[in-house]
C-alpha cells in the first residue's frame, strides 16, 4: 500500500516551460547573447537552475558567478507570471489526502522558489516541500527525496516518486522506490520509455488509479 507520493515539480505538477523559457531568455537577452527556443528550453530543464542557464550560453561561454547571479535574480523576479497548473492535478492532490495518502514535492527548483509555488498553487494540498539548498546534493542524488522521507516517517517501500524525466526515473530508483513517469510533462512517452521508463501514466486521473492499485 502505497502512504506517500512524492512528485517533481516543473512539468509534473505544473507547466512552469512559459516562464522557464522567459527567464533564460531574459538573462541571455541581459547578457547580449542569442535566445533560445521555448523546445531548445524544454530539453534544458530538470537539473536545477544552474544546470539550465549552462547549457543555454552559447558554445564556448563559461558560468561565472555573476552569469548564476543573474540567472537567481531574474528566476525570483519573473516566476509564476506565466506557469499553469496541469488540469486534474488538484483534484488528485485531494482525493490522496482523502485517502491518507501523504504529498510532498521533491524538486530541483531553488527551495525557496518551490515553497512558493507550492504555497500559490496548492495551498495545504502538499504536506511537504524540497527544493534544492546549498550542500545538498540535487536529482537525480537520492539526498532531498530522504530527507522528506524522514520527515514523513514513511519507508522507501511505502512510497512512489512521480516525475516526467529521465532526471525523476534515475532520482525514483535511488531512492529504491518505484519510479513513475507522466506523460503530460516536458519529456515525450518515447523518450521515457528509451530512459529506463518502468510505469507511465498519460493524465493526472491514470496516476491517481494506479497509485490507489499498489
Amino acid at each position: 500500500m502505497v502512504r506517500a507520493v512524492l512528485f517533481d515539480l516543473d512539468g509534473t505538477l505544473v507547466n512552469t516551460l512559459p516562464d522557464l523559457a522567459f527567464i533564460t531568455n531574459q538573462t541571455l537577452r541581459d547578457l547580449g547573447f542569442p535566445e533560445r527556443s521555448e523546445e531548445e528550453i524544454r530539453m534544458f530543464v530538470g537539473n536545477g537552475v544552474r544546470k539550465l542557464i549552462v547549457r543555454a550560453l552559447p558554445q564556448g561561454v563559461t558560468l561565472s558567478q555573476d552569469i548564476f547571479d543573474l540567472m537567481q535574480a531574474n528566476y525570483l523576479k519573473y516566476q509564476n507570471r506565466l506557469s499553469t497548473v496541469y488540469d486534474g492535478i488538484p483534484s488528485v492532490l485531494q482525493k490522496m489526502q482523502e485517502r491518507g495518502i501523504r504529498t510532498a514535492i521533491v524538486t530541483n527548483k531553488p527551495h525557496a522558489a518551490a515553497q512558493e509555488v507550492s504555497a500559490k498553487y496548492f495551498g495545504d494540498l502538499v504536506d511537504l516541500v524540497q527544493g534544492q539548498q546549498e550542500g545538498i546534493p540535487v536529482k537525480p542524488a537520492p539526498d532531498t527525496g530522504k530527507i522528506i522521507l524522514q520527515k514523513l516517517q514513511i519507508k522507501p517501500e511505502e512510497a512512489v516518486y512521480v516525475g516526467d524525466s529521465d532526471t525523476d526515473i534515475e532520482t525514483g530508483k535511488n531512492l529504491k522506490m518505484l519510479p513513475i513517469s507522466c506523460t503530460w510533462g516536458f519529456r515525450s512517452e518515447a523518450f521515457l520509455l528509451e530512459h529506463g521508463a518502468e510505469c507511465l501514466v498519460r493524465s493526472p486521473e491514470e496516476l491517481l488509479t494506479k497509485v490507489l492499485s499498489l
